[in-house]
């Protein structure tokens, strides 16, 4: 038998820092240098009516994320669930914390390829955009 020191865990779980855990719903985030406290809404239904992509085959979106001020912000995302008019959506911030949040349906966009590909290029370091695109621009790529 193991005992375990929960009082320990916990407080490795909510330790604070770039790569602290966290239990529970994490909801602010900075994005951009801003800090955004969103609304989590959690599913409610039959669970049955929940829809999953497949695996690995997960759409990349453009989802605008309910704040707690009424505003809400445009992140890049995956999309992994549907279901009861919401979408759940997972991102990583600027300090690397990945969220994850229900978003309703209306609110996400479905990004193609090529935008897919121009938001990673935005997002690659200058000096290792060659190893990726070489002479490639970034876009244009077959839908």
């Amino acid at each position: 038998m193991v005992k375990l020191d929960v009082g320990a865990v916990v407080r490795v779980l909510v330790r604070h820092g770039k790569h602290g855990g966290y239990i529970g719903p994490m909801p602010t985030f900075n994005l951009a240098g801003v800090k955004c406290d969103y609304l989590a809404p959690t599913l409610e239904g039959d669970p049955e009516e929940v829809h999953s992509w497949e695996y690995g085959k997960w759409p990349r979106v453009e989802a605008a994320v309910p704040l707690t001020d009424g505003e809400t912000v445009s992140i890049y995302a995956v999309a992994s669930r549907w279901g009861h008019g919401l979408v759940h959506v997972s991102w990583q911030d600027d300090d690397e914390h990945s969220h994850g949040a229900w978003i309703p349906a209306a609110n996400v966009r479905r990004l193609t390829a090529s935008e897919w590909d121009i938001i990673e290029y935005r997002q690659c370091p200058p000096d290792l955009r060659s190893v990726r695109w070489g002479k490639r621009m970034p876009g244009f790529l077959p839908e």
